[in-house]
């Protein structure tokens, strides 16, 4: 409402709050599981390209997933969420030889004592090639401009530049020394506590220098190097060590051992580059609990779990199930990796706003993968068969590789060409240039019927294939699927702000005019199928969605019917709205 000026002066303007647009939500971010060579355990980090990954976690052929990540922004994709697993001791139970390790290596002080912990960033045996040293060196020097007595607390200098709050500073002349740590620096002024007292008289006139003492830390892995320098033992120093290396180091991580070793003898011993030792990749070892990880809140989840509770990922893939496969060839091995699978498809189809990728492992016989297909029943999941041969990012042979990761890109590629409504298919794959195993084309009809998604070689390598794993034909198709996850999505994010709006007619109709017109948007970019809005898409909220009972309860309901890009009639949607606490 605008005001009626006539003075001049303050006057209050009302306005009606603006509502966030309904916006397509983003469903081409995928969250993968698996082994690396390096990189942070159990914590879902996004990856934006592929340089990125290779700096985070390093390449390896070991392993599938470093192949899959590769092979999906090859294909396509523009960023995902990965998460590094290893087999690791419960919380709080000691480190066997089977877990992870950082390399390490244990500094001592001039001595003798062990002072600083210098380890690997993370697990692995990657930390085996890293060479650090320490180093001594000295840093600002000043000038006593007054005598400074025995047990003083500060001495007058002539310049104080380059000496900070927790440096170790030598005081000395010809003939005596003392070190103390700063705990103050003023104008042409310096002050240190009692922890370390000056034991002798200096005179100005001797005269007596004062001069930071410091040490540098020097690490290197390959051609990469890593110089720390002005680094510091007290924790109050702002160059303070463990702190300076935390922020700056790709490489290393340092821990303070509290020597008890006094001023200056605590700082790390001068000596020669050493190798870092004990890394271990926790590989050997690997278990199913160690893929599907634990809950235990915020902060505390690891495995796939972490990857359930990281709302922007929208698809999920773990083509290392297949090494469990590979290393047990029987009933054992493919239990393990069925494990793994049906903890992805349970995942998304309680949350309801993601889908699984998911490998068959290779087979030469076809009622076998049919089989490994018809053991699920979901439409939140899609198989895809036999393997492809690809090459890695170094060059060299093709070799076989699970298709999920490839297929991750092509779907990322086709949601932002032309819309999740379009089938995941038909588009010839880079980086692969023939199959692990040839079909012929009675058995790519007897498995497109067993909805197990296959790939032909025509003008390169295609997807052909686009079917879920549900025996309901209403959920038939991947693109069907993925169009209701994206329509959950953006109605979860596009309507939070209805929560504790007051359930009225007025609410009703704002939440009906917004569905509408976003609906009628997708009609329009051919998400949807009709001839006109109407055979395109209901939407319903109004008195008879929502009788006094629900509001009652303060719950919201709006139906939602929409016609998909396939031959279907209305599937139907009800979203349900809590308002807040009940009315009395």
């Amino acid at each position: 409402m605008r005001p009626e000026y006539r003075p001049p002066g303050v006057y209050a303007a009302f306005v009606d709050p603006v509502r966030p647009m309904l916006e397509v939500a983003d469903t081409r971010v995928p969250g993968f599981v698996g082994l690396t060579v390096k990189g942070p355990i159990n914590e879902a980090v996004r990856i934006s390209n592929w340089d990125e990954f290779v700096e985070i976690y390093g390449y390896s052929t070991e392993h599938y997933l470093s192949d899959a990540v590769y092979a999906f922004f090859k294909n396509g994709g523009l960023a995902c969420h990965v998460v590094r697993v290893a087999h690791v001791p419960p919380k709080g139970e000691p480190i066997g030889i089977d877990h992870a390790t950082c390399a390490e290596h244990l500094q001592v002080d001039d001595w003798n004592k062990p002072s600083l912990k210098i380890r690997a960033l993370n697990e692995g045996r990657w930390g085996n090639n890293i060479w650090v040293k320490c180093v001594h060196a000295t840093g600002a020097s000043a000038l006593l401009t007054r005598d400074l007595d025995v047990g003083s607390g500060e001495a007058h200098v002539n310049i104080t530049r380059g000496f900070e709050v927790g440096a170790l500073v030598r005081i000395f002349d010809k003939e005596n020394s003392d070190y103390v740590v700063l705990t103050e620096v003023g104008d042409k002024l310096i002050k240190w506590g009692n922890e370390t007292p000056v034991n002798r008289r200096h005179r100005a006139a001797a005269p007596t220098h004062l001069e930071v003492l410091e040490f540098e830390i020097h690490v290197a892995l390959r051609d990469r190097r890593e110089v720390f320098k002005n680094l510091q033992m007290h924790p109050s120093s702002r160059n303070y060590a463990p702190r300076v290396v935390a922020s700056r180091s790709r490489l290393i991580r340092v821990e303070d051992l509290g020597t008890k070793s006094p001023v200056p003898h605590n700082l790390p011993e001068a000596e020669p580059m050493v190798r870092l030792g004990g890394g271990r990749d926790g590989v050997d070892a690997i278990t199913t609990e160690d893929f599907l990880g634990n809950d235990f809140g915020p902060g505390e989840r690891t495995g796939l779990a972490a990857l359930a509770a990281t709302e922007e990922v929208a698809l999920l893939a773990i083509p290392d199930a297949m090494l469990f496969t590979d290393r047990d060839r029987g009933p054992a091995g493919e239990m393990r990796a069925q494990r793994l699978q049906d903890a992805m498809i349970t995942i998304c189809e309680n949350q309801k706003d993601r889908f699984a990728i998911l490998d068959i492992p290779p087979s030469k016989d076809i009622e076998w993968v049919q089989r490994w297909r018809r053991r699920t029943d979901s439409s939140f999941c899609a198989y895809y068969w036999p393997w492809l041969m690809m090459v890695g990012p170094e060059g060299g042979k093709a070799r076989p590789v699970p298709p999920s990761g490839v297929m991750a890109g092509v779907y990322a590629q086709r949601d932002t060409e032309h819309g999740v409504h379009t089938a995941p298919a038909n588009v010839s794959i880079v980086g692969v240039d023939d199959l692990a195993l040839r079909v012929t084309e009675d058995h790519l009809g007897q498995l497109n019927a067993s909805s197990v998604n296959t790939f032909r070689l025509q003008r390169g390598v295609r997807p052909w294939g686009a079917r879920t794993a549900s025996s309901d034909p209403a959920w038939r198709y991947i693109n069907v699927r993925r169009l209701f996850i994206m329509l959950r999505r953006t109605l979860d994010t596009g309507f939070s702000w209805v929560t504790f709006e007051p359930n009225s007619q007025l609410t009703w109709s704002t939440v009906q005019t917004a569905a509408s017109q976003f609906l009628e948007s997708l009609w329009k970019q051919g998400m949807l199928i009709g001839g006109k809005p109407e055979e395109a898409f209901f939407v319903q909220c109004d008195a008879e969605t929502n009788p006094p009972d629900q509001i009652d309860k303060g719950i919201l309901v709006c139906n939602i019917g929409i016609a998909p890009t396939v031959p279907a009639e209305f599937v139907m949607i009800s979203m349900v709205q809590e308002m807040g606490s009940p009315t009395g």
